[in-house]
């Protein structure tokens, strides 16, 4: 049994990008967590209509994944810069402490989206195995409604090298 951590810059993310390989986590045994960095707020123009459903659609979600744990940073969504990663490096630090997570999948680094490309820069900071020696792998997963907007430089492009099969999964996943 492991302690896997699914990193999402929003909900959708984890679905979108490992929803089958969290199933098959499950189904192994493995605890799964799921951080959610981001939230939307009424100051950014979402109703408070959009907010009450997106927060009902996160717990859904976390019910069908049966997550051990979701945990919320709630920074604003759209919002994230280099200058965050002073502040998101002790509190992904922190959580890491707690949760001795020996699995990590995070943002793809080259994603179009800012919150992506800072995220994966602040997992990764924290990743060093001198300090989190439990940490065994750091996967990054594309996410389909954000990778594919990168320019296709070499520095952008996807280029998966671990692949896990979800084929048993993958019907529950499109749900």
């Amino acid at each position: 049994m492991s302690n896997v951590l699914i990193v999402a810059a929003h909900p959708d993310d984890e679905t979108l990008g490992v929803g089958g390989t969290i199933l098959k986590h499950k189904k192994n045994g493995d605890k799964i967590y799921w951080l959610i960095i981001t939230n939307i707020f009424e100051s950014q123009g979402f109703s408070d209509e959009r907010i009450k459903l997106r927060q009902k659609e996160i717990e859904i979600v976390s019910r069908l994944y049966d997550f051990d744990e979701v945990i919320k940073f709630d920074i604003p969504t759209m919002t994230l810069t280099d200058s965050d990663l002073l502040g998101l490096i002790p509190k992904i630090s922190k959580l890491f402490e707690r949760l001795k997570p020996e699995i990590i999948y995070t943002m793809n680094r080259s994603d179009a989206h800012s919150d992506h490309r800072i995220i994966f820069h602040s997992i990764m900071a924290c990743t060093k195995s001198f300090r989190f020696p439990y940490v065994k792998k750091v996967l990054m997963y594309e996410c389909l409604s954000e990778t594919e907007f990168s320019p296709s430089v070499p520095e952008n492009v996807f280029q998966p090298n671990y692949f896990v099969d979800i084929s048993n999964f993958f019907e529950k996943k499109l749900k």
